[in-house]
């Protein structure tokens, strides 16, 4: 039986990996992030390993993101019968085809409010209102 008083030997967490976009800061006093930081954080909490990402590979994560995301929802919306009727064609593979040329219009959206968001270091001034919480 275990002694009521000895405390319990704790694990350390791993660290957390988290990416921040890099080179849209504004020159001021504070010396930027560097990648692969190890950010400190309270002992009940993991720390934060940093890595740094350029704009335009934050930019390109997010289009190919959103545009699959589109493109999936665009696929399972075929698959229903109204969706059926109206995305109909011959084979899936016209069909893919149809939905990948649907899906572009809006992950171009995407792209330039992303572009707009980054570039225009609206993140860190509003957060809640483009969606980087």
């Amino acid at each position: 039986m275990p002694d009521p008083l000895q405390t319990p030997e704790m694990t350390p967490t791993p660290p957390v990996s988290v990416s921040i976009i890099g080179g849209t800061g504004d020159g001021g006093p504070v010396a930027p992030i560097t990648d692969n930081t190890l950010a400190i954080t309270p002992a009940h909490q993991p720390n934060l390993l940093i890595q740094v990402v350029s704009p335009a590979v934050a930019i390109a994560v997010r289009f190919v993101n959103l545009y699959l995301t589109v493109l999936v929802g665009l696929l399972a919306a075929a698959m229903t019968p109204e969706g059926g009727a109206l995305l109909y064609t011959s084979d899936f593979t016209a069909l893919v085809v149809r939905c990948a040329s649907l899906a572009l219009p809006g992950a171009a959206v995407g792209l330039i409010k992303d572009t707009i968001t980054v570039f225009g270091r609206l993140e860190g001034k509003y957060p809640l209102g483009t969606g980087a919480i």
